[in-house]
């Protein structure tokens, strides 16, 4: 390889590697056949059916992250190869996760497009409607990521236009991780019971039953094991998805007694 082929390539493989980088929330534009594996049947009245279909909401953010995770791997054994054939390589492997991301993404969405309609708008249908557009949005910032990419030659060009455009989208990817955590709170303050206050007037009795808190559980603990143990979620570079997995882990294994009790 002569030395201006070794500058091309390590060049072109710095600019894939740092948009990969931008890939941990990425979703391609809205796939016309989706296949979404988590079986649900939507009942837009329960709140139950609800809290179930955002945690399966959850779990299709984490196939998202376990897709960036495998794809920062491959990033990695790469650094010290920077050849052509590995900027081509690494720009394939970012196309295909973009694709199973944006499937995952848009399955999140799909789960709690029936709840939108819910009579109960106080909760149920306003926070289904504000937890389905952090998932649209993120697929919106993701065009821009595509162009990007499609764009990537004439972009190599143009560091600092590149660098602006990655850093734009970083900043909104963050305030929607921000929305996300608000929402997952209001869907689990939803299933506390205001009917049935304590003697002290706190609440501490919900709206489901044992079977249904239990069922919850473990459906969550099957997509994030991790949040079992406190130790794993404080660990400093833990994923705010996790954080936000462990919120429901916490108010679910909280000494309130369930509907049946």
């Amino acid at each position: 390889m002569t030395r201006r082929s070794l500058w091309l390539a390590v060049a072109m493989l710095l600019v894939v590697q740092m948009v990969a980088l931008m890939l941990p929330a990425t979703a391609a534009r809205a796939q016309t056949r989706v296949s979404c594996p988590y079986l649900h049947e939507a009942k837009p009245e329960s709140k139950y059916a609800f809290t179930q279909a955002t945690v399966i909401g959850l779990s299709y953010a984490r196939v998202a992250l376990h897709e960036t995770e495998a794809l920062e791997a491959e990033r990695r054994a790469m650094n010290n190869a920077p050849t052509m054939s590995n900027a081509q390589t690494l720009l394939t492997a970012m196309m295909r996760a973009t694709k199973s991301v944006s499937g995952a993404y848009t399955c999140a969405e799909m789960v709690l497009e029936p709840y939108k309609k819910s009579l109960d708008q106080k909760m149920i249908g306003t926070t289904a409607e504000y937890l389905a557009a952090v998932y649209g949005q993120h697929r919106r910032l993701n065009d821009q990521f595509l162009d990007l990419l499609k764009n990537l030659p004439d972009a190599s060009q143009q560091p600092t236009k590149l660098a602006d455009v990655i850093s734009t989208i970083e900043v909104e990817r963050e305030k929607l991780w921000i929305d996300l955590r608000k929402a997952s709170t209001l869907t689990l303050l939803g299933l506390l019971d205001s009917s049935r206050p304590d003697k002290d007037g706190k609440l501490r009795t919900l709206l489901i039953t044992r079977a249904e808190r239990t069922e919850l559980l473990e459906r969550l603990l099957r997509a994030f094991p991790e949040v079992k143990k406190r130790s794993e979620v404080d660990k400093p570079g833990t994923h705010e998805l996790i954080f936000i997995a462990s919120l429901y882990q916490q108010f679910l294994t909280n000494p309130y007694k369930c509907a049946d009790e």
